[in-house]
């Protein structure tokens, strides 16, 4: 409870209190107290000198206030009833006067003193149980409303809150579940808007029970009555931790959608979820925007992520330039490779070679072998057929590029044989004779 509702609650009480005693000076408690409690009646001449301490009180003048009431507490004759209404002033003074310590220990006065009317004895625990709660004496505040609840007729929404806040604050977080709950319920049977911050608490304490599937109920609350992006950034959560992909994705479609998706992990995490929903080519503009923007952060694992949604988008050509710049920023040659795989399909044979050879140079391959034929296809394509050949028979060293090394250098010794035979039979006769002696020459 804030300091301006606790104001309220210790003046409201205040003042009831003195409008009995001034309505009634022969008697300090209503009809049906009179019939549980007898109590003193407060005297005229008390009741006087706390009005005149009252009065010093509205013209905001608490030391003038404090000043009468230490005259009230010379007085050696006081009954129980006119003491407990001093120290409840007391209480009021040192609130006004920001000590909550000596406001408390006037309260406990309070409550110390026998034959309290019922109200003045309900509405000091309650007060008492607040400012406990302000000092973080969270357990004090927890007996006090347990006390007061006792006693209460039709307690307040705003007490079960208090007590489930105490059992949050002592880490008790399962005994605070009730209460909340009971708050909300209370609330809404009595015709009463349910706040914001209660749903908030509830929240929490479900949350640090690990009890997602009642986080999801709460978050849905909260992110439909009170739409923010925290709570949709925290509904998105829960979903991925309950494996609810889709609607973890339409949570996040509705963030993004109001703007309010602003951290990069977010938006990875919704590409990654449209990619695996199939709808890649929204998650490529995502991640190609976040990327541009600078929101998401520049590393070789997102650009590559935006290559391979690109990829599935079928948009080869848009799917190159993150490649390359994801194998840029790679200290190993595999994104390397995969870019000479990406430009071999694209009839790109001088940045195939490249992009292979680049791979080679940086190691670090989980097979280098692919890395090898990859570069010896490009070359071939490029009728560069010694250095293909050199590729195809270094990829032959691991067994398992074997046989298809040797299946591409006896495929290009068969394209140079017939490349050489179509030479010859499209030669004159004396170039044929020339080109049959230098072959000879040659063996």
């Amino acid at each position: 409870m804030n300091r301006r509702s606790l104001r309220k609650s210790i003046l409201g009480s205040f003042v009831t209190l003195i409008l009995i005693a001034a309505a009634t000076p022969g008697m300090a408690q209503e009809g049906a107290e009179q019939e549980t409690r007898k109590t003193p009646a407060m005297r005229e001449k008390v009741y006087s000198k706390l009005a005149e301490a009252q009065a010093c009180a509205e013209a905001k003048d608490p030391q003038c206030a404090r000043r009468l009431l230490d005259q009230v507490r010379a007085m050696t004759d006081l009954n129980s009833y006119e003491m407990a209404q001093m120290w409840n002033f007391y209480a009021f003074i040192y609130f006004e006067l920001d000590n909550m310590p000596e406001a408390i220990r006037a309260y406990e006065n309070v409550l110390k003193q026998p034959d309290l009317p019922l109200g003045l004895e309900t509405s000091t625990v309650f007060t008492l149980a607040q400012l406990y709660a302000t000092e973080d004496q969270y357990q004090k505040s927890i007996n006090m409303l347990n006390r007061w609840f006792k006693t209460a007729v039709n307690p307040s929404p705003d007490a079960y809150i208090l007590l489930a806040q105490n059992y949050y604050q002592l880490e008790q977080y399962q005994r605070g579940i009730e209460p909340a709950e009971k708050a909300i319920s209370l609330a809404r049977s009595q015709g009463k808007s349910v706040r914001e911050n209660w749903y908030m608490l509830l929240n929490v304490l479900y949350y640090q029970l690990e009890n997602y599937r009642k986080v999801r109920e709460v978050l849905e609350i909260l992110a439909t009555s009170w739409p923010k992006k925290d709570y949709f950034s925290q509904l998105a959560a829960v979903y991925g931790e309950l494996e609810l992909e889709s609607r973890q994705m339409a949570i996040y479609e509705a963030a993004h959608a109001a703007g309010w998706l602003d951290r990069g992990g977010d938006l990875v995490r919704l590409a990654q979820l449209m990619m695996q929903a199939e709808v890649p080519y929204k998650a490529a503009k995502i991640l190609e925007k976040g990327l541009n923007d600078g929101i998401i952060d520049s590393t070789a694992t997102n650009w590559r992520m935006l290559s391979q949604a690109w990829t599935l988008a079928q948009e080869d050509e848009k799917a190159v330039p993150s490649l390359r710049r994801a194998a840029s920023m790679s200290n190993d040659g595999v994104l390397d490779v995969r870019l000479a795989q990406a430009y071999l399909n694209l009839d790109s044979y001088s940045n195939c070679v490249e992009a292979a050879r680049a791979a080679l140079n940086k190691g670090n391959l989980r097979r280098s072998d692919t890395a090898q034929i990859i570069l010896g296809m490009c070359l071939y394509e490029q009728k560069q057929y010694g250095p293909a050949k050199t590729a195809f028979r270094a990829a032959g060293k691991d067994s398992r590029s074997r046989k298809t090394s040797s299946s591409w250098v006896q495929f290009i010794d068969n394209e140079m044989d017939r490349q050489r035979q179509l030479r010859e039979a499209m030669a004159p006769p004396k170039a044929k004779a020339k080109t049959k002696t230098a072959s000879i020459a040659s063996s």
